[in-house]
């Protein structure tokens, strides 16, 4: 089993998350790029990595905030489960307020995040989630200061929804997913 973790948006491809993902998983499952900016390249890599990676084994992809946004669109394409953690259910408007000069929180790369970038993340919006039901499985902190828990909640009624009591947009309940999401594998 692999894991492709997709980090949100201004962050990289290590952390605490990924941390607790190879601990639990092993490193060498856990996959986890550094990606663009740019909706267009960072799609681009992500479905090259799909595409290799789901031949040889069985792969599960994890997405935070900008991450699940994306991870979701994944699994519609690719039939492939995903884990969405605080995801964006609709980061074409919630990322309005960071169209400008942009500093990446962790590796300091400066950029301008442009209008063009909101438009082109709704190319990747999934209009119809109901066929999905079965492949994905969301993770929300209650207290989410930047993403709006209880619509997230309500955007993926039906599915898998896990609302931890607090948190923040970090996501402070990865042990808590991790124990959840080995329970539904041992049960498949």
């Amino acid at each position: 089993m692999k894991i492709l973790y997709i980090h949100g948006f201004n962050s990289a491809g290590y952390g605490d998350k990924i941390n607790y993902l190879r601990e639990a998983f092993k490193p060498r499952n856990v996959i986890s790029p550094t990606l663009h900016y740019d909706p267009e390249e960072v799609v681009s890599q992500l479905e090259f990595l799909v595409e290799a990676v789901k031949e040889k084994d069985k792969l599960y992809i994890f997405g935070t905030s900008l991450g699940g946004f994306y991870a979701l669109y994944l699994t519609e394409r690719f039939k492939v489960p995903s884990v969405l953690i605080n995801p964006s259910i609709d980061p074409y408007t919630s990322l309005q307020k960071q169209v400008g000069p942009q500093k990446n929180f962790k590796t300091d790369e400066e950029y301008i995040f442009t209008q063009d970038h909101l438009e082109k993340l709704k190319n990747y919006y999934i209009k119809d989630l109901n066929s999905l039901k079965d492949l994905v499985y969301v993770y929300l902190d209650e207290e989410d200061e930047l993403l709006d828990s209880k619509k997230t909640a309500e955007y993926f009624k039906g599915f898998h929804v896990v609302m931890y009591p607090g948190g923040n947009h970090r996501f402070t309940h990865m042990k808590e997913l991790i124990e959840d999401f080995k329970k539904i594998l041992e049960a498949k």
